[in-house]
């Protein structure tokens, strides 16, 4: 069993950790469908990518040889990414009366009909949507992970290096006030940075998964902490117990391991809000003055 296990699990904790970090950027941004938007954006483009090779070479292209990423695919999503990220930072504007929200999710309904129709066409359309949504993290291979590792490394320390301008654009996301040198500059890296990462976690683990590694884990560790440092290290650590619950579930019971991690996620994420209920009708009953009975 651990052998059998080892790869996908440090695969899980290698995006736990960055998507943590993403989870906590998009809730203050109150963006939070980014994730899944700029997914299947990069499979739209590996769609195209994919659909291209098989018209011109006549023969059937298996998505996960070569360690689930070809070189056109690859180009191609990197290329619809990098025009998803202009076109968000753009719409970034106050004089645009329409949230950014709204064209995260027309973004993401469009993009999944122009994903679903080119691989209509192709050869094996329905193994493709398959695993652009459920991926296939059971099957992860060493070069996927040290692929994944590499990349979340380069961006991680990008994203340390210059912690400061991104947390200061975050934090002032919101507010037209706030004034900083470039920021439409700096939220166009974040925007690419973050796609740069969503290629390869969803070649591995598809759309859902990364999108609630990206939310949940961020999201509980919002309902306790209020520091970035706190909030990080509480997620990372809630994503690595349940993707070790949810595999070994994967394991005992023979069922899919991505459901199984987004169960004990959802799990994790409903014991959380239990808790912050108790505690705050402990802090209110606190706070009630006391009873003179004399």
């Amino acid at each position: 069993m651990i052998e059998f296990l080892i790869l996908p699990f440090i695969a899980c904790l290698i995006l736990t950790g960055i998507t943590v970090y993403f989870g906590i950027h998009v809730i203050k941004r109150e963006i939070i469908f980014i994730d899944i938007a700029l997914a299947q954006i990069a499979a739209l483009g590996s769609s195209v990518a994919l659909v291209i090779q098989e018209t011109f070479s006549h023969q059937h292209i298996h998505h996960a040889e070569n360690g689930g990423v070809r070189t056109p695919e690859y180009a191609l999503s990197l290329f619809f990414i990098l025009l998803a990220a202009m076109v968000f930072t753009i719409l970034k504007n106050r004089k645009i009366k329409v949230p950014l929200e709204a064209f995260i999710g027309i973004t993401f309904a469009v993009a999944t009909t122009g994903a679903v129709i080119i691989l209509d066409k192709g050869a094996g359309g329905d193994t493709h949507i398959h695993a652009m949504l459920a991926g296939s993290i059971l099957w992860v291979t060493l070069h996927q992970v040290m692929r994944l590792l590499i990349v979340v490394f380069v961006v991680g320390l990008f994203h340390f290096i210059f912690r400061k301008k991104f947390k200061a654009l975050t934090d002032s996301y919101h507010n037209p006030q706030e004034k900083l040198t470039n920021p439409k500059l700096w939220d166009f890296l974040f925007y690419f940075t973050f796609g740069f990462v969503i290629i390869e976690a969803v070649n591995i683990a598809g759309i859902i998964l990364v999108f609630a590694f990206l939310i949940i884990p961020a999201s509980i560790s919002s309902l306790f902490f209020t520091t970035w440092t706190k909030r990080f290290f509480t997620g990372l650590f809630i994503g690595a117990a349940v993707t070790f619950c949810g595999l070994y579930l994967s394991w005992v019971m023979d069922i899919a391991s991505s459901p199984a991690i987004i169960l004990f996620l959802s799990i994790s994420l409903f014991l959380g809000l239990i808790i912050q209920g108790i505690k705050m009708v402990l802090n209110k009953k606190k706070k009630l003055p006391e009873v003179n009975t004399k």
